[in-house]
């Protein structure tokens, strides 16, 4: 289902194109599945969660808040530049899939917002606004979706500077953001 309406588009995926892309039945899909979106939100959901999976390993020995996300920011931009029909069907294709993916899609953009948002102390600067992370996390998104829309896939890595910046201003202001988008990781490291 991933791979099909990442491809064709969602309005434009059928049944039988997934059943043909999994090698299966009509049958074996209808065991499974009530239907079209049935299947979409139940691949969505298995899609989040793989993402979340690979999005706090990223993180691990990582030492400081701002490395764990740049290093969360380049693992996003790089499952999507591997995978330009998983890109699209995550960012884009969810939003004419119904207002049940749109939830869906609504509840992983909080989540990864928790994903990158410091835990007190973390950043050194002062209390920001409660919902903080959810803009930044948003505005991550929708970098992302501009690129994802204009078919500019290869062009999301050169958009990490400004997906880091976008998330850390917030947080550390303006100035101190800038430096960061501007430094390699391996620099931060001492490496």
């Amino acid at each position: 289902m991933v791979q099909v309406v990442g491809e064709k588009g969602y309005r434009d995926t059928s049944v039988a194109d997934v059943v043909a892309a999994a090698g299966t039945t009509p049958i074996a899909f209808h065991a499974h599945f009530d239907g079209k979106q049935d299947c979409f939100l139940a691949a969505y959901e298995m899609l989040t969660e793989q993402f979340f999976v690979q999005l706090r390993a990223s993180r691990v020995g990582e030492e400081s808040w701002v490395d764990q996300v740049r290093a969360s920011l380049a693992t996003i931009v790089e499952l999507f530049t591997l995978d330009p029909a998983l890109a699209r069907t995550a960012v884009v294709e969810v939003a004419v899939a119904g207002p049940e993916a749109r939830q869906l899609y609504w509840d992983a953009i909080a989540r990864l917002g928790e994903q990158l948002d410091p835990t007190p102390g973390q950043t050194g600067g002062e209390e920001v606004p409660e919902h903080v992370s959810l803009m930044a996390a948003g505005a991550v998104a929708g970098l992302i979706f501009d690129e994802l829309i204009g078919g500019r896939v290869a062009q999301l890595p050169a958009l990490l500077p400004d997906l880091l910046f976008v998330t850390l201003v917030p947080y550390i202001g303006p100035q101190a953001a800038a430096m960061e988008m501007d430094r390699p990781a391996a620099a931060q490291r001492g490496t």
